[in-house]
């Protein structure tokens, strides 16, 4: 049983990954090249150096017995032995070393495990109620279809290339207890004249700027989910911001269109693509059943066991069968803890283990008798079972602890915020839902923004000093009818963090029988209340020499600082490398400038045209492995194209043959080219467009029949590897119109068995397939 098939590529790219790790090792291989092929696959780069996370895609929390094992012995042999949960419902393994990797990820594969799409400008983690199957009063389950979308879209090649990422969420409730409308596409289940079908959500999302979403279709029948995806995918990749990363997510492009004309967009490809294949449902394989159970029951009759039960232990839909928390502190689960989980669970079956959005294990389908098994379990490894439910309902993201980004360490504070709330007696008083969400930065990676009451980390100034702080954020409303983003209320020291909740929680639990909730709390008092306290402890930091301890974060040794903070790894691609090489140019025209360079002067000149001459030679999806290649490829794409000069190309001429000292001579004309491509990129739209784009595209040199035929073109794809054959198919495809042809050359095996299949998924026609010398012509028909 697994919860997405296995694309049939990934050992292929699993292999090329290898290759990639093995260039930048040794050198030959740019570092943001690498970034941008290494995070598509789920690796990033952590703080420590040499050290690098991977993710590992679990869709709708979902992972066998097996599997879960299988992860937890790759960590202890690899890397740290831990398994963190996210809160997308996937499992990292931490401080694995790079030429570990493609070991790694060929031992995931071997249990059915992907990293792909873990993080860049892919699809990411599909998520869906960790309940969705067992609630009981669910509408429908839910998990089918998210793991049918999955694994149709990651079996496409176009899936790793999007603008940004791209976030899809299921829920089986009304309630959205998946988060469907906080995502770029969500599917809330709906039944509509005895049909399911789903509420359709679009351009929502978390992070730094985020927005609620929007409702694209107030009812779709489950057969058109694969269509409305589809629809959204190919307007994305079509019209999605690819210039500027900070503007490129999905809801940025709501706003940049309209609603108005996004939907036009979205209806006009919809249209195209309505007599797709739907998706191949396997509700089977997910069957919430008692499994036959070799072990013997475990009765149990302890106060303790029956405040378990009350706290963790909740009924399902099915007769006689119950689903268990395990809350899992920080998400952390220790190897060990892992394997001793996963060997009990196995004799419930394989469809029994749901990572949850708070970072939990939510196990199904245990018979009430062996009820007492399980609490003897929970009791042995390292849960927080014997807390209350808010303490499970305490989620963080990893912070500066790992992330090249993060500011603060929730996961340092954390520990110390429970041991306040365990002290006083609030927690067991809190709605069973209530949620505190602590990122280490803006990014929202632990869902500060609704969170009833949130942090996220800041760097803050006191004192001639730079400190660790957190903004305060509360009232976040997750409710269908009401939702809203958490408020920020002030900011705090990270130091009186711990104490400042520990106030907050108490000053509610005081007032709670007068609301309906906290929203309503916060709404009418509580906004106030919390502004005084944040007020407070922002303005009575002592100096350094006073009292240290607020100048060092919760479990750091040593005084904080910015300078370890890095790049954001999330967004790296492709199109990184043009702001490598546009840098390059302008350091290398200012240093044209500088006395002390005079004696560099041949070599910096050579440099201007070779960043030139590369810069955006990605825009057309061309991924030149020499110099003479990069040359050759600006010449036929750029300068015949009459995008750039002519008179430039004599400046290519001498470059490609190292004609130092006519670069010399020509040195005002090597500026002018500089400054021209840098000239040439600020006229590139967000599509990565030129002016006067399309008109120029090679036209099929053979097969034109008349004039009327003007809208044949063409594009020679042999010895292009998949992916990249169809990645360039679709943009060579979105640059033409509805009913123009195009003719591809691909070679025999896998690039002739992929590309026109994945062409035919996004609704175009094959009109013609034909192998001729050994290669295959295929000619394309846009719809």
């Amino acid at each position: 049983m697994n919860f997405y098939d296995i694309p049939t590529t990934l050992e292929k790219e699993i292999d090329d990954l290898e290759k990639s790790i093995t260039q930048f090792i040794n050198g030959a291989l740019h570092p943001t090249k690498f970034r941008a092929i290494r995070v598509p696959f789920g690796v990033y780069e952590q703080r420590q150096e040499n050290t690098f996370m991977l993710r590992i895609r679990t869709t709708a929390g979902g992972i066998t017995p097996v599997q879960l094992e299988k992860a937890a012995q790759i960590a202890k042999l690899y890397a740290k032995p831990m398994l963190h949960i996210t809160t997308r419902q996937e499992l990292q393994i931490h401080d694995a070393r790079l030429e570990d990797i493609p070991c790694i990820m060929r031992q995931l594969l071997s249990v059915g495990l992907s990293c792909r799409g873990g993080g860049g400008n892919t699809v990411r983690n599909i998520m869906a109620s960790c309940d969705a199957g067992i609630h009981p009063l669910e509408l429908f389950d839910v998990t089918p279809h998210a793991v049918a979308l999955s694994t149709r879209l990651i079996a496409e090649a176009d899936s790793w290339n999007f603008p940004r990422k791209l976030k899809i969420s299921f829920s089986s409730t009304r309630e959205d207890n998946a988060l469907a409308a906080f995502n770029d596409l969500g599917f809330i289940a709906k039944i509509k004249d005895w049909q399911k079908g789903f509420q359709v959500f679009i351009a929502g999302g978390l992070g730094c700027r985020p927005r609620i979403s929007k409702v694209l279709h107030e009812f779709i029948p489950e057969t058109l989910v694969w269509h409305v995806t589809l629809a959204v995918k190919n307007l994305y990749l079509i019209h999605g911001n690819r210039k500027s990363k900070n503007s490129a997510r999905l809801r940025f492009l709501w706003e940049e269109l309209g609603k108005k004309t996004f939907i036009e967009l979205y209806e006009k490809e919809f249209e195209k693509i309505k007599d797709s294949l739907k998706l191949e449902l396997n509700e089977d394989r997910f069957f919430n059943k008692n499994e036959t159970v070799k072990l013997a029951p475990r009765f149990i009759n302890i106060a303790a066991f029956d405040v378990w039960k009350k706290r963790f232990v909740e009924n399902q839909r099915q007769d006689d069968l119950k689903s268990v928390l395990i809350p899992i502190p920080a998400g952390d689960l220790f190897s060990d803890d892992a394997v001793h989980l996963s060997r009990f669970l196995k004799n419930f079956g394989e469809n029994v283990i749901r990572l949850t959005m708070t970072q939990n294990i939510l196990v199904r389908n245990i018979p009430y008798e062996y009820l007492g098994n399980l609490f003897e379990l929970v009791n042995e490894i390292k849960s927080e079972s014997h807390f209350p439910v808010a303490f499970a309902n305490i989620t963080v993201c990893a912070g500066a602890d790992t992330c090249t980004t993060g500011v603060c360490l929730p996961k340092g504070v954390v520990p110390v915020i429970k041991k306040y709330l365990a002290a006083s007696n609030t927690p067991d008083s809190l709605e069973k839902d209530f949620r505190i969400n602590i990122s280490g930065c803006p990014n929202s990676c632990a869902q500060h923004h609704i969170s009833d009451l949130g942090a996220f980390g800041r760097v803050a100034r006191s004192n001639g000093r730079a400190l660790p702080g957190y903004w305060i954020v509360a009232g976040g409303d997750r409710n269908p009818q009401t939702r809203s983003f958490a408020e920020k209320c002030g900011w705090i020291p990270a130091r009186n963090l711990p104490e400042a909740i520990c106030k907050i929680l108490e000053k509610y639990s005081l007032v709670r029988e007068n609301y309906t909730g906290f929203y309503d709390y916060f709404k009418h008092t509580g906004k106030a209340e919390i502004t005084t306290i944040c007020k407070k402890f922002s303005t009575m930091i002592p100096y350094f020499y006073k009292d240290e301890t607020y100048y060092f974060d919760w479990g750091a040794k040593k005084v904080f600082t910015t300078a370890l903070m890095g790049h954001s790894e999330c967004s790296a691609g492709v199109y990184d490398m043009i702001e490598v090489e546009m840098k390059s140019i302008q350091k290398n025209l200012k240093q044209l400038e500088l006395p002390e360079f005079k004696h560099l002067e041949k070599q910096i000149l050579w440099n201007i045209v070779y960043s030139g001459a590369s810069m955006l030679l990605v825009t057309r999806g061309i991924d030149p492995e020499t110099e003479a290649q990069i040359f050759s490829s600006f010449k036929n794409f750029f300068i015949q194209k009459n995008l750039v000069d002519k008179k430039f190309e004599r400046l290519i001429d001498d470059a490609v043959q190292k004609k130092y000292e006519k670069l010399s001579a020509a040195s005002s004309l090597v500026k002018e080219f500089g400054q021209a491509i840098v000239k040439l990129y600020h006229l590139m739209d967000n599509t990565l467009r030129f002016p006067g784009e399309g008109i120029n595209i090679p036209r099929a040199p053979e097969d034109v029949k008349t004039e009327d035929r003007k809208h044949d073109f063409f594009k020679d794809l042999r010895n292009v590897a998949c992916p990249m054959n169809f990645v360039k198919t679709k943009v060579e495809l979105s640059k033409i119109e509805s009913g123009d042809r195009l003719k591809i050359y691909l070679d025999d095996g896998e690039p002739i068995d992929n590309v026109p299949r994945s062409v035919l998924g996004e609704g175009h026609k094959i009109l013609e397939q034909k192998k001729t010398n050994g290669y295959w012509k295929v000619v394309i028909e846009k719809q």
